[in-house]
């Protein structure tokens, strides 16, 4: 499994080093909320919108991260109170039946 993770990320920098390659030459223009940038290199600004989605996918892992451990913290405590009911329920008398 060691050996695809190794190859996908590879392959991934392979991509990039020739898409970063192919597009040195290029210069574009960006509109950003109101603020112009002229004659920008390509490059920079897919590095920098490759960072920001990488900031935003963290962000977005991590949360989802604590919102299962919360989750699972809740389930375990539930999880622990239905043992000690079994257990207080296993721990009953056996009544005999009246005889008439």
């Amino acid at each position: 499994m060691w050996v695809l993770k190794i190859l996908l990320i590879l392959l991934i920098i392979m991509l990039l080093i020739g898409f970063s390659i192919y597009n040195s030459g290029e210069y574009v223009s960006v509109n950003l909320f109101g603020w112009q940038y002229a004659e920008l290199p390509m490059i920079i600004l897919a590095y920098w919108s490759f960072v920001i989605g990488m900031f935003i996918s963290f962000l977005l892992g991590v949360s989802y991260y604590l919102l299962i451990q919360g989750k699972l913290r809740e389930q375990r405590k539930e999880n622990k109170r239905l043992m000690e009911e079994i257990t207080a329920l296993r721990n009953l008398p056996l009544e005999e039946e009246e005889k008439k």
